[in-house]
């Protein structure tokens, strides 16, 4: 850990401690980074995923903390069951007071949209805009909004860099960016929605991540990943992990409403300078 991170986290406990933080995706690496950041900040974590395998590695690989851990397998696609967990945590949890949705990906595309398996298109929709919605729902229906005496939490949304930039057609993320594009138009409504409570709506923009989610987009294809990456010394999943935390531990009356994370090389979607590791390393 470096000593601006821990000086992060010896602040972030000021504001976080004894907090719940329930946090989507937490079986993949970023949301594991960020259920991490949060456990070492001393808050209580609730921790969903699709698959219990990896929801319990998750749990797992946590490192010893003060507060506790609940975990629950749900498939947040299904309105149904996302109503039944958010309720359990009603019975089972502290009040949450900090929603992480991280829940989200890409699946392979190697075609324009109009030649694309609309199954496949359906699956990514489902997942990072309907499955979004309805854990947010639950979640404002359930926990913020019960609130005394007035609605309080603070709900971050995982968008993208491609969230506002549309990709060049040559990457064929018609779907992908249409979610992330989606979920930061309901963000923008639902913060106005909320005027004359406490809750706020914050927004994270990562850009390139070394991560399951780019080797699954490429189709595990290591040379097209490789080439992604080439030269530009990507993030890791802790440097978003950072930077959530950092939004979601200020002041009450302060709102990051929007950050995006990049590497210091990637200026834009489309501008990636790719001398930076040769001209630094890839090391820190």
């Amino acid at each position: 850990m470096s000593a601006s991170n821990d000086l992060l986290f010896q602040m972030a406990k000021l504001a976080v401690a004894g907090k719940t933080v329930l946090v989507t995706g937490a079986s993949g690496e970023i949301g594991f980074a960020v259920a991490k950041a949060f456990r070492q900040s001393g808050a209580h974590l609730v921790l969903t995923g699709s698959n219990q395998d990896k929801l319990d590695k998750s749990v797992q690989g946590l490192p010893a903390g003060e507060g506790k851990v609940w975990s629950y397998v749900c498939d947040l696609r299904s309105r149904e069951q996302t109503e039944e967990f958010v309720r359990k945590t009603v019975d089972e949890c502290s009040p949450v007071d900090i929603l992480v949705n991280n829940a989200g990906f890409a699946l392979a595309a190697d075609a324009p949209f109009w030649e694309q398996d609309l199954d496949n298109v359906s699956t990514v929709m489902d997942v990072n805009v309907r499955g979004l919605m309805n854990v947010t729902h639950g979640v404002l229906k359930y926990h913020m909004m019960k609130r005394a005496p007035h609605p309080a939490g603070t709900i971050l949304m995982m968008s993208s860099i491609t969230g506002h930039q549309a990709p060049l057609k040559e990457f064929f993320e018609a779907s992908y960016h249409t979610s992330k594009a989606a979920i930061e138009g309901f963000s923008n409504v639902l913060r106005h929605e909320l005027v004359g409570t406490n809750v706020r709506v914050l927004v994270h923009r990562p850009g390139f991540v070394d991560t399951e989610f780019h080797r699954r987009r490429n189709n595990y294809d290591e040379a097209k990943t490789a080439a992604m990456f080439e030269g530009v010394a990507p993030l890791v999943a802790d440097d978003i992990a950072t930077g959530v935390l950092w939004q979601c531990a200020q002041l009450e009356r302060v709102s990051v409403v929007l950050m995006e994370t990049l590497p210091t090389s990637q200026r834009s979607l489309y501008s990636v300078d790719r001398e930076w590791e040769k001209r630094n390393g890839s090391a820190e």
